[in-house]
C-alpha cells in the first residue's frame, strides 16, 4: 500500500483573498465597458464623431479561475457549502452590477462556464464530470439573475487546456515529485467564468 506525505491544511482566508481581488478587477472592467458604452451613445446622439469604430470585435474581458477542490467535494459534481459561499460573495450584494448585460445594442455579452478536470481516469468520463460541475455553477449563478439562462455558453474541457502542466517522471516517484503531480491536477482541477463579449457586427457577418 502506497503512504503519501499529508498536505499542509490549505488556509481558507488565502482562497477568499484571491477570489475577492478578481471580483473587485472584473467589477471596475464591467463599469469602464457600460462607462464607454454610454458615453459613445450620448456623443452620437449629438451628432458628434467619437473616432471610435461601430466594430468592438469578439473579445475576453476577463477571465476568473476559482480552485475546483474548494468548489466541490473529491469526485463530487454539486456545489458544497463552501463553493456555494464563494458564489454568495461574488454575486449576493449587487447581482446587478455584475450580471447586467445590457451593452446598449451595440454588442452582445456572453458568460462563459468552463469544467476543467485533471488527467486521471477515463477521458469520457472527464468531460462528463467537467460539463456536470459546470451545469451545477450555472444553476447557482441563475440564482443572482434571472438574464443568466440566455447569455450562457458552458464549455467542459477534460484537461485538454490544462492551466498546469503535469510534471513528466519516469521510474519511481520521490516525494518532490509526487507533491509536484498532486499541485499540478489540483491547478487543473477548475472552475472558469469568462466574461466575452460579442460584436452585434461580428456575428452578423458570421451568419
Amino acid at each position: 500500500m502506497r503512504h503519501f506525505r499529508k498536505s499542509p491544511p490549505r488556509k481558507a482566508g488565502a482562497f477568499w483573498q484571491i477570489i475577492y481581488m478578481d471580483l473587485m478587477t472584473t467589477m471596475m472592467v464591467f463599469f469602464v465597458i457600460l462607462w464607454s458604452v454610454e458615453r459613445r451613445q450620448a456623443d452620437a446622439s449629438k451628432g458628434k464623431n467619437t473616432g471610435i469604430s461601430n466594430t468592438f470585435g469578439n473579445e475576453t474581458v476577463r477571465m476568473v479561475n476559482l480552485p475546483g477542490d474548494v468548489l466541490f467535494g473529491s469526485g463530487k459534481t454539486e456545489l458544497g457549502a463552501e463553493g456555494r459561499a464563494v458564489f454568495k460573495r461574488l454575486f449576493g450584494d449587487d447581482p446587478g452590477a455584475v450580471l447586467s448585460f445590457d451593452q446598449g445594442g451595440l454588442a452582445q455579452r456572453k458568460l462563459v462556464i468552463h469544467g476543467h478536470t485533471d488527467d486521471v481516469g477515463d477521458k469520457d468520463e472527464n468531460f462528463l464530470l467537467g460539463y456536470q460541475r459546470a451545469f451545477s455553477v450555472y444553476k447557482e449563478i441563475c440564482k443572482y439573475g434571472a438574464e443568466v439562462p440566455d447569455h450562457v455558453v458552458i464549455c467542459t474541457h477534460a484537461d485538454n487546456t490544462p492551466s498546469q502542466p503535469v510534471p513528466a517522471t519516469t521510474g519511481p516517484l520521490t516525494d518532490e515529485q509526487k507533491q509536484a503531480i498532486r499541485r499540478a491536477r489540483a491547478k487543473n482541477r477548475r472552475i472558469t467564468l469568462e466574461d466575452q463579449i460579442i460584436s452585434n457586427e461580428a456575428e452578423a457577418g458570421g451568419e
